[in-house]
Formats: C-alpha cells, structure tokens, sequence
C-alpha cells in the first residue's frame, strides 16, 4: 500500500478523528526527508477532491452527499448538459448551458442541486468547480484567417471553436485535420489553443478514422525500438525452440475464424475418450517472442489490445509477429500454449493439463462454410471425411457445454451485429445483420471453458493473478429494469434477481418483437467487465472464476496470464514475489481496463460513421424497422440493417405524449400508441456527419396498423 492509499484508509476509517497535517505528521512518523511527500499529497488529494481541508485546517473525510456532487459533465448537443456523478447509484442531473460554468464535455467537476428531483425530471444542477480539464488536446479541422485560425472541434459537445494565433499554427493549412492542445480557458471568450500535429488533409484516405483515432489516444505507430527488435524475428520454427515441448503435431487440428482474418491465436482438437470428450485448446505461445521488458513488449502494454476499426487495424503486436510466426497458421509448425480438457457429458471439466507444445495445424476453417456443413447440412462443403467427423464431434461438444451453462445461470444475449462492408479506402458498401451460426458458438463455447479453466487452476492456488470480473449490478439499475419489464408486459417475481432469472427472462421472449429490446435493456442494467487482481463473479457467466487466456494476439491480459502459466508449467510460480507481484496486477487490471474502453469507444463511434456514411445515400427513403427506446423527445429506431436513429416529436406535424409509467409514445391526432419493440415504417429525414446521428420522420402504414 502506498502513501497515498494509506492517508486515504486512515481518513476514511470509521474511527477516524479529524486531525491538523501537524498530528498527522506524528501519526505517519514523518521526517524532515517524508514531510515535503505528504504535504504534496495532501493538496493531491484535496486538488482530486478526495478529501477537504476544514476551516479549523482539519483533515476531513468528504461526507456520501460530496461525494456524489463529484464527477463528470456529459454535453449534449444542444449545449446543455447531464452530471454523472462518481457514485454509480447518484441519478444524473441536468444542467443547463447558462450553469456550466465553462465546463466542457468530460470535464471534472463539483456541482451543486438548484432544484431537486421530481417525477419524471432530474434534479437541477449548476457547477461550482472545475476540478479537472478532460480535452488537454482536441482533434478538429483548422480555418485559417489572416494571422491567426481557429479549430472547429469534431467533437460538437465541446461547444466552443479554438482560438489559433499564428505562431502557434503549425503552418497547418485551411481545412487541415488537426490535433489541439488547450493553454488558456479565459474566463470570457473562446479556449486559446496549440496545434500539436496536422493529421491530414480533408481529401486523405481514412482522414475520418485517423482523426477517431486520435481523439481517443489511441497508439497507432510502433516506436523505432520496436521496428528494430522486429527485425530479428525468426519467420519460423526452430528444431532448438522444440527442446522441452509437447509434440502435438499428429493431432488432427484446424483454426475456425472469420473469412477475413489473418491472426489466428486459437486452435482446437478433439478426441473421443469412452464416454467423455477430450479437447485441446491450443493458443499461440506469445510469451515465447514477446519477452518482458522489449520495447514491443512496452508498446504492447500500452496498446493493451488491438482496436479493430473495420478497414483499419490497429495490432497489439507487430504485423511479423501478429500474421506471422505466432499466428497459427495451417500446415505450419507453431508454439502453443495448450490445455488438454476432459469433459463429461454433463460439460463439467474432470481433468486437465497445461503444455508447451508445439502445433502443425491441418486445417484454416471459415465459419461461413462450417455453418453452412453443420447448420444447412451442406455435406459438400468438404470432401475430408475425417475432417467431418471432427466437426460433429465439435459441435456435440459445443451443445453440451452451452446445456450446462444454461442450466447454471450464464446470460446469453441476442443482439443484432452489425456486418459493414467497407473497402480499404473507406467507402460503405453494405450493412447487415451478422449472422452466428454454430460455429461462431463453438469457439466461443470452448474458449469460455478454457478460460474458466485457468482461473480455476489460480483461484485454487490461491496465487496473485489477473481476473476478468462482471459484478451484480446495483440495486438502482435492478429497480429501474424491473420499471421497464413491467411497462412492456413481463412481470418479475421475487426482490432479487440472480442470472438464471435473467437468462430465463431472455428464452421468454425469443423470437418476439420485443427481443432484442429486452436484450439491450438488460445489457444497459449489467455493470460494465474489467479487469481486477482481486477474484470475484462473472454475473454474465454465472461463474466465480473466469479469467482471459485465448487471444493473446490482440489482448495483453492473456499474454500476462500465459508468462504466470508458463511459470506453473515450470514450477517456478513459488519463487515470485507474491506481494510485489499483487501490487502490479493491480497496476495491470486498472491500465488494461482503461485500455479496452478506448478501444470499444473508438470502435463504437467508427462503427456510427461508418453508418452515417452509408445512410446519406438513403435520405428521402423508407425503411421499416423495430422501435427500441421511447423517452420525452423521441423513440429511437432499429432498422432490419441494425443502422440505428431517432424520430424526434418536435419534427412531426402530429402531437405526441410520452406515457412515463408504461414507456409508451402516444399520437394525439391519429389515437394510436407506440411501445417498445414495435414495426414501424420510417424515412430517413437527415444525416448529420459530425454528431454522427441519423434522424427519422414515423410513416403511416397501414398494413402495420391494421
């Protein structure tokens, strides 16, 4: 435990008695060499709003209600904006432009209520401290005037254009795509800023995606050291590299993945044993070239993961390591990590064992053509019968193992996935609905038994590891998605809600209307997945162990699983230091976690401009789509493509209420009402590029209606 963390324990104990810096001094035994430390932790603490400073200069706890007036301002784009508070089950709170502050999208801050909640509203807040300044750096296009500029920001919820001098320029030219770092927030007038990099020009290949990326902070060029070290990296296997490892070559294998995949880091092979089945799980032994340290290794870390951004791919590794000699290609000698698994034909795990092998894949499978083989019964698909019969064997293996996690509980959602077609310089040439067929869910099903096999092993050791953690969600978002459950029709028995309930709720509306409704409901009610060195439930998979073990291409977790795995293998996991170890992976969870969400939040947002480019074509036209959320404003529409968009009332000529207590819209001129999971037929009215959203006018239909 460091300083810091030992201050904040001490004040926050229960029996803590409010002290001057001067006792705390005594307390801590802090010297004239320590006392410079702990002051400047002190103001580091009161500056993150932590702790205050009493006005009889005691050190003080901050009580729940200061707490939960701490947090972050969400801008909308209309200006105004939601505080989001620190304190998960703390209801947003509107705040208008005029009480801002100054504040912008992000920012830190410290509010206070102006008017309480009331039925149907949020309470009313005004900012009264900017504790921290979220855009440091903004990316936006540059308009260029006689001695001086201003950057238009891409991001509309930052409000304010920037002010450019001249000399801070860059010689960026006008229409430039460019990278912003603020100087001054006067207290009148628009930020004064830097420009720190010019992206590209407007007309660039992927300018739009660059500049996604840059706004997330996303790495996307290796460092020199890196480029270097990659140079020296063999192309293939070695006879010396095979000393000590498991020869699995004669094991009939194949990798299963995407039409367009290049980095295969999982493989599978399967073995009737009596009654039982043996699996093996082999994944790409990362950890054999990429060692601790390197520079590809701290590129790696930084990255955390891959951020896949559909026509643009930005790799955890390095292309030679990520397509190349780690990736699992067929017919190849590879390093693998491999777990053998006996499984019952209940789908409980008897018995396993960990290896360093080496592979030779026999076959790069393609989950269009396995679903085809297994789901349509196309027998044409391959002419290898073996192959054939692995496959079948597969597939009762994966239903076995997807029967035992229904009964126990897992959570399996149904949501639309989105399939966009782009081509390389960016052009939309189709959206749809992504289909998952057997296949898909095989790998899925053995990979989440080998995961959950690795934290086993660990969690049973009782040794310092990295978990992968889904915690119950909190009784505010239990009660607010009971409210919606019975506001559709579907009543809830019981105070508490354990997984099987929601997995159950979930085969009650299969292939319903309503379905992919209550799927994203649920999924807005779950806590979000991280990382943790501490073990706790995985409420998604009804599990006490789960970690991630299968893809430690595109995902540093698994490559710090496989070097403590490695260990074990060796039995050398006794001679780490455990305390020193726990602190890291704390260290590690927190980064990697951080890592995934600007990843998922970039790919989410390309994913929205992708749409939006594929939708402008389109305006004026039709479609019929599902209704999936109705609030005050508007309902938002899911089309048969998965594109998303909003109706807006204010934009129809008809008069509409929204009913809060059923979360239904009601159409005062035609008498008609509209629920969640409706057909409704739509036009497309506007697409807006920038905000990335897409508007809808509702359509009469009278096939629908009738």
């Amino acid at each position: 435990m460091n300083l810091k963390e030992l201050i904040l324990n001490l004040v926050y104990d229960s029996d803590y008695i409010p002290m001057s810096k001067k006792e705390l001094f005594s307390y801590l035994k802090v010297d004239k060499y320590t006392r410079k430390a702990v002051e400047d932790i002190l103001k580091d603490l009161e500056k993150e709003n932590k702790i205050r400073i009493s006005n009889k200069k005691r050190i003080m706890p901050l009580t729940e209600e200061e707490l939960s007036l701490t947090g972050k301002i969400s801008i909308a784009q209309g200006g105004y904006g939601f505080f989001i508070s620190d304190n998960e089950d703390f209801s947003d709170v509107f705040i208008k432009k005029d009480n801002l502050n100054n504040a912008h999208n992000n920012d830190r801050v410290k509010i206070e209520i102006i008017r309480e909640k009331a039925e149907g509203k949020n309470a009313e807040g005004r900012v009264t401290n900017i504790i921290e300044r979220a855009n440091e750096e903004v990316i936006g296009t540059y308009q260029k005037n006689k001695g001086f500029g201003f950057v238009i920001a891409d991001d509309k919820s930052f409000g304010d254009d920037i002010y450019i001098e001249d000399k801070f320029s860059k010689k960026a030219k006008d229409k430039d795509k460019v990278a912003v770092e603020i100087i001054n927030y006067p207290k009148k007038g628009k930020p004064e800023g830097r420009i720190t990099e010019i992206i590209g020009s407007k007309g660039d290949k992927n300018i739009d995606v660059l500049s996604l990326i840059r706004a997330h902070n996303l790495p996307y060029e290796f460092s020199k050291e890196t480029k270097k070290e990659t140079l020296y990296i063999d192309d293939s296997v070695s006879s010396i590299e095979l000393n000590g490892r498991k020869d699995l070559r004669d094991l009939f294998t194949v990798t299963i993945d995407g039409r367009d995949s290049k980095d295969f880091d999982d493989a599978i092979s399967i073995e009737k044993n009596g009654e039982n089945y043996d699996l093996y799980v082999h994944i790409a032994d990362v950890a054999h070239y990429v060692k601790k340290g390197s520079a590809i290794d701290d590129d790696a870390y930084e990255r955390g993961n891959s951020t896949y951004l559909f026509n643009v791919v930005i790799s955890m590794l390095p292309e030679k390591l990520s397509n190349g000699i780690c990736s699992l290609n067929p017919n190849e000698d590879r390093l693998s990590l491999s777990l053998k698994m006996t499984v019952n034909p209940k789908g409980k795990v008897i018995a396993n064992d960990f290896y360093e092998a080496v592979i030779n894949s026999d076959y790069r499978l393609v989950y269009d053509d396995v679903n085809n083989f297994l789901d349509d019964n196309d027998d044409n698909i391959y002419e290898d019968e073996l192959l054939k019969e692995k496959l079948r064997d597969f597939d009762k293996l994966r239903e076995i193992l997807s029967n035992m996690r229904k009964k126990r509980g897992s959570i399996d959602f149904n949501f639309s996935e989105s399939q966009i077609d782009v081509t390389d310089d960016g052009k939309v040439l189709n959206i749809s609905n992504l289909e998952r067929g057997s296949g898909n869910k095989m790998i899925e099903e053995f990979m989440l038994c080998a995961n959950e096999c690795v934290a086993s092993l660990f969690a049973y050791m009782d040794f310092p590891f990295i978990y992968r953690i889904h915690e119950k969600p909190s009784e505010e978002k239990l009660e607010s998605f009971k409210k919606d459950l019975q506001a559709v029709g579907l009543n809830i028995k019981g105070s508490e809600l354990h997984p099987k309930d929601f997995q159950q709720i979930l085969e009650d509306v299969e292939g319903k209307d309503i379905e992919k409704v209550i799927n994203l409901l649920m999924l807005r009610t779950m806590q979000k997945a991280k990382y943790s060195e501490t073990r706790d439930i995985h409420f998604g998979l009804s599990t006490n162990f789960y970690t991630h073990f299968t893809s430690p291409i595109r995902r540093y977790p698994d490559l710090i699983v496989h070097r403590l795995l490695k260990k074990y293998i060796h039995n050398k996991i006794a001679k780490l230091n455990q305390a020193s170890l726990e602190k890291s992976l704390s260290k590690n969870a927190e980064h990697l976690s951080m890592t995934e969400r600007r990843s998922e939040e970039c790919e989410r947002d390309v994913e929205d401009l992708f749409k939006c480019k594929y939708m402008r074509r389109f305006v004026g036209d039709d479609f019929y789509g599902n209704i999936s959320s109705i609030t005050d404003f508007g309902m938002f529409i899911e089309l048969e493509n998965t594109v998303e968009g909003l109706f807006m009332y204010k934009f129809s000529e008809d008069r509409y209420d929204y009913i809060e207590e059923t979360m239904k819209a009601f159409n005062a001129d035609t008498k008609r009402f509209y629920s969640i999971g409706d057909r409704v037929k739509i036009r497309v009215r506007d697409v807006d590029m920038y905000q990335r959203n897409i508007d809808f006018d509702m359509e009469v239909d009278d096939e629908i209606i009738s």
